[in-house]
This record gives structure tokens, sequence and C-alpha cells, in this order.
């Protein structure tokens, strides 16, 4: 299949090393997400019968959560990633008749004009950054129909993304501290309803949504996660044995702080928004 993809970097990164590792952590994250995903399904409110969009499905859980809810309504994922479709593809066959993805690259993708009644999507929407996207998803969506996604706020509030190899290369001084990126591109609420009035959205709401996201079951467990990231990959690989010791020993104790007998349990602090198609 072909696609026309605007956005090379982000389709290259997760049609490789990061998509890869998404799917070998596919039930971690559904772990991580559960409780925030299952406050974007409600506040999506879908009906029997509707038909719904999910921007950036990944795996596939919450379009196949959304697909459920829809009855006999369906539910389309579309992701820019191929072995992401695939892999929602094979989970969603088992069951699911309702539902099924595309690969495409929803800024640009030719949705038919006001063809589903709810656009969603599970921290997938922090990707595209500017008006135009938001109007494609806004073309795709009949008059009044609705608009809810989660979106990450700022890298402060949520320590699973400080508390890892780079955060602590940083501390020790072995490296500088990434900039943000694009996960967090909506966190501004002033910059992201700009976005949405600019598309065509209306009654632009923000609630914020924090919720525990167990990472993994002690600190041994998560270490291994974080080591097997594509970033960790990329940091240790230019350190000795040495310095791979002490900044493994650094992330071991950042870790240690929020491991409790339930699990390695770190705040989410996400943006739940909520919007009509004016």
């Amino acid at each position: 299949m072909s696609f026309v993809a605007v956005n090379a970097e982000q389709a290259g990164d997760w049609n490789g090393a990061s998509g890869r590792e998404f799917i070998e952590q596919r039930e971690r994250h559904e772990r991580m997400l559960g409780r925030l995903r299952a406050r974007l399904l409600a506040a999506a409110q879908v009906q029997d019968g509707e038909s719904v969009l999910d921007i950036g499905p990944g795996c596939g859980e919450m379009t196949i959560l959304a697909a459920r809810a829809a009855g006999s309504g369906h539910a389309v994922g579309a992701d820019l990633s191929r072995i992401l479709v695939a892999e929602a593809s094979r989970l969603a066959a088992a069951g699911v008749a309702n539902v099924r993805f595309e690969v495409a690259d929803a800024q640009v993708h030719p949705f038919g004009a006001g063809s589903f009644d709810v656009v969603l999507s599970s921290f997938g929407v922090m990707f595209f950054d500017d008006a135009a996207a938001f109007a494609n998803f806004r073309r795709a969506l009949r008059r009044g129909g609705r608009l809810a996604f989660l979106c990450w706020r700022t890298r402060e509030e949520n320590p699973v993304f400080t508390t890892g190899f780079a955060g602590a290369a940083a501390a020790l001084g072995l490296r500088e501290m990434p900039g943000p990126g694009a996960a967090f591109s909506l966190a501004d609420t002033g910059r992201a309803g700009a976005l949405l009035r600019g598309a065509g959205f209306g009654g632009i709401e923000f609630a914020k949504a924090d919720e525990p996201m167990l990472i993994g079951r002690d600190v041994d467990d998560v270490l291994e996660y974080e080591r097997a990231s594509p970033t960790a990959t990329e940091v240790l690989a230019g350190l000795g044995p040495a310095q791979a010791a002490e900044l493994t020993g650094q992330v071991r104790d950042r870790l240690a702080a929020y491991a409790s007998p339930d699990g390695v349990i770190m705040p989410g602090a996400a943006w739940l928004v909520a919007a009509q198609a004016a």
C-alpha cells in the first residue's frame, strides 16, 4: 500500500525503532495508560451506530474500545506506521468485526468529508504541529461532530519522561537534556486552543486528567524497559563501561523513588481535550 507522509521524520521513526518498541511493550503501555484511556472513551461519548476515527492508534487498543462502544457503527484507526497497523489489525481480528486500520498520514489523508461522528486520539495528535492537520480532522467530521483527545501536559509533570537514561545522563553532565520534543507540543492550552479554533472547532474544553501509571512490577523490570528504549541505546552507545555503570545506577536510584509494594507507579499528567466541529 502506498500513502503520502508529510511528516517523514515521524513516519521513519514509527516504522522503525519506536514502532518496534511500541509493539514489544504493548501490554505494559496498556497497563500504564488504561485509566487515562477510560477517561477518553467516557469523554468521547461514542453512541451505538456512530462512526469513529482514531488518530494514531498505535496497536489499536483505543480503536477497538471505540468500535465496541459504537455497536452497529464502526471505527477506523489511521496510523502512519505500517508495522503498528499490522499489529493492530492482528489484534482486532480476534473477534472485533466493526473495526479496520489504515496506513495513512492523518495530516493529509483524504478522509471522506463529514464521514465521521467522532474523531478521537490517545496521545496521537501531539505529533501534528500545524492547523492544517486539525483542519483535516475537522473536514472528516460531520457538522456538530465531536473531537476528543489526550495529550501530555508538561514534561516536568510526567516523570516517566525524565527519570530514564537521557535525564540521568544530563544530571551527570554526560550530555545535555534533550528538548521536550513533539510529545509536549500541545501542553500549552493557549497554543492548542488557537490551533483548534483556527481549524474550525468550537466548544473547546481542556480538563486535567491525572492518573497513576503502573510502569512495571519492580525497579529491575522498569530498568530493563528503560534500557531497551531507542533513547537509552543511543545514550549508552557513547559511553565506556564505567560511565555506563554509573549511569545505570543513577537511573535505578531515580526509579526507586517511585517503587511501592504494588509496583513502580508514576503520576501521569495529561489534558483531556473536547471540542465540536463548528
